[in-house]
């Protein structure tokens, strides 16, 4: 029997380390200089790759600890998929390339807007994935149409910078989210140290007034034995 649970409530750390890996993909296609357009798309499938794997871990824990895991399976086959179908079509057109990306980025985009819309309910993160998701959609479409400009490895930029945002908003939320389980445990810890406080004191009550009810019965069985 499997427990429901929102994907985005996943563990922190896949959030934090999606974020860290996509950061550091980002500034190094944007940064570093490279133009060999096959090099790139190459990085593009490793990247992808990568977070796909990172995604699966998060799947092996949702299934160990019994929680619904069918959209984090989702999740996980896309990244891998894309980036096999980057990684075994390096050699063919440009244009090709060009058109898995940019629908993986809208896709990706609406995905996000969804999970902000639809599963969170703090307003800090639903900004945060809405927005982020709001770019994904722009940039889909800004890589789709980045052809047109007349170099070649423009809509890699694009993409690189894409991640960027998508970097930052995960390891914002992975920290916000470390932030407030940690917060959540805190007040349940207090909550139950209150009501062990409580019972002591209903206890410490119930044996007050028992005791309160014999001394008096014995002083009026004196009184009685008096008269």
């Amino acid at each position: 029997m499997t427990t429901p649970r929102k994907y985005i409530d996943s563990h922190w750390l896949v959030f934090s380390f999606q974020g860290i890996i996509s950061l550091l993909f980002g500034w190094f296609v944007m940064f570093t200089g490279i133009t060999d357009t096959t090099s790139l798309v190459a990085i593009v499938g490793a990247f992808l790759l990568g977070l796909g794997v990172v995604e699966l871990f998060n799947l092996l824990r949702r299934t160990h600890l019994k929680e619904t895991w069918g959209l984090s399976l989702a999740i996980a086959v896309v990244e891998i998929g894309v980036a096999l179908a980057l990684l075994f079509t390096l050699n063919q057109n440009i244009a090709l390339h060009l058109a898995i990306i940019a629908c993986y980025t809208a896709f990706r985009g609406i995905f996000e807007i969804l999970i902000g819309l639809k599963s969170i309910d703090d307003s800090t993160d639903k900004l945060i994935w809405t927005i982020c998701g709001i770019c994904g959609v722009i940039m889909g479409f800004v890589i789709l149409n980045s052809g047109t400009l007349g170099y070649e490895n423009t809509f890699l930029q694009f993409f690189g910078a894409y991640m960027m945002i998508f970097g930052l908003c995960s390891l914002i939320y992975g920290v916000h989210n470390r932030d407030q389980k940690y917060t959540a445990k805190l007040e349940r810890r207090q909550a139950a140290a209150t009501r062990r406080v409580q019972k002591r004191t209903a206890k410490k009550n119930v044996r007050k007034t028992k005791r309160v009810k014999r001394a008096g019965a014995k002083a009026k069985a004196k009184a009685k034995a008096r008269s």
